[in-house]
């Protein structure tokens, strides 16, 4: 199957376009105020390889989501796998659980006195504003893949709804 500009020639199996729909979906609803936490049904299966074990898998997934989002949404998605995570987020970060456990404690802008505190499982995705401040505790053997979107120029401040745009895959 195609899915949009990141078509590279590769066979994109049905189950990885439907992780990144559901991923597009879940941005469109996410706002500048809060973090959100994605439960995917679909696994986000590295598509070119059988081993999902390795580092190497997490790199391939980090550019193949990295181009579909953009795609999908439009906006420019920076993969940002490497950086550290604990402190403010510079952009609006999306963080892909591709391993083990990590333990988030996230505070925001509007209440930094009352941090959400919540575990991230393999696959699940979590979504952190722009100037979110972050503590994150990683399990021994856990990975994870972050990408850095910017959000659409509206030209009238702060958008809280900065993905609204976004295309549904075709």
């Amino acid at each position: 199957m195609v899915w949009g500009s990141a078509y590279d020639g590769t066979v994109v199996p049905e189950s990885q376009e439907a992780y990144v729909e559901e991923v597009v979906l879940f941005l469109r609803a996410c706002t500048d105020r809060s973090p959100a936490l994605l439960w995917p049904e679909h696994e986000p299966a590295v598509y070119d390889t059988t081993d999902r074990t390795s580092p190497a898998s997490d790199r391939r997934l980090s550019a193949y989501l990295a181009r579909s989002l953009a795609s999908a949404l439009g906006v420019p998605v920076t993969e940002t796998s490497g950086a550290p995570l604990d402190g403010p987020a510079p952009a609006h970060t999306l963080v892909v659980q591709t391993a083990g456990r990590t333990h988030w404690s996230v505070a925001t802008a509007e209440e930094p006195e009352r941090p959400l505190v919540l575990p991230l499982l393999t696959s699940e995705v979590l979504y952190l504003p722009r100037g979110s401040r972050t503590t994150v505790t990683a399990a021994a053997g856990s990975r994870l893949i972050s990408l850095s979107l910017t959000t659409p120029a509206h030209g009238r401040g702060l958008d809280r709804e900065p993905f609204r745009t976004a295309r549904r895959p075709h």
